[in-house]
């Protein structure tokens, strides 16, 4: 399994490729179309995109998903306390830079905390991390944790956005390092540089020693 990551410019945000054989999932829609299928060449002829998972609904994960939706024929998937977020220009913060809602319902499904979803030979755990926002998830396959904006290597999500609360981000947070986080060797944030499991123990601690 071969894991790309693709940074959007204007925000700074981290899309993923998951590579295996001759399927992809990506994680969140920041990049576009056209950087995803140049990033692919590196691969295969052949490989098929068979999902799309958003870590939280904020515009700069989603600015894409619409073109990514019409040009790779799959379906997204986002924590079900997400969805609405996705139609709404005021919760998804795209009002902030310039408004836009998902246009897309038929393709877009839905996950809740500890669901399964396989594509391929590649089976990824959902986990809704909420704080950042109310719909945040990471995402595991194999030894790999997709974090979103819950946490990254040096300090964490924002909370003062719509759907944002402090205090549910410590209990993620807690949960992440003891229990979610087991096994888990590498980790790829929404923002900013992959980090490993000495990084995530030291931040936590941190972190929630500061509350």
């Amino acid at each position: 399994m071969d894991i790309v990551k693709i940074v959007e410019e204007t925000m700074g945000q981290n899309t993923y490729l998951v590579v295996d054989s001759s399927d992809c999932v990506i994680i969140d829609a920041g990049a576009s179309v056209d950087s995803i299928r140049e990033h692919l060449q590196m691969f295969s002829a052949d490989v098929k995109v068979l999902g799309i998972l958003i870590t939280h609904a904020h515009f700069d994960h989603i600015r894409n998903l619409d073109a990514m939706l019409d040009a790779f024929g799959c379906k997204a998937y986002i924590c079900k306390s997400g969805k609405s977020m996705l139609y709404n220009k005021e919760q998804n913060l795209s009002i902030m830079e310039s408004p836009f809602v998902i246009k897309n319902k038929k393709d877009v499904e839905t996950f809740v905390d500890g669901d399964r979803l396989t594509f391929g030979g590649m089976e990824f755990v959902c986990y809704n991390t909420p704080g950042h926002s109310i719909d945040s998830s990471c995402f595991v396959v194999g030894d790999n944790m997709f974090t979103g904006d819950t946490v990254f290597r040096v300090g964490v999500g924002r909370t003062d956005l719509y759907s944002g609360d402090e205090k549910v981000l410590a209990i993620s947070l807690d949960r992440i390092a003891k229990e979610l986080a087991s096994g888990i060797n590498n980790f790829y944030p929404g923002h900013r540089v992959n980090f490993n499991k000495s990084d995530l123990e030291y931040n936590v601690a941190r972190t929630l020693g500061d509350k």
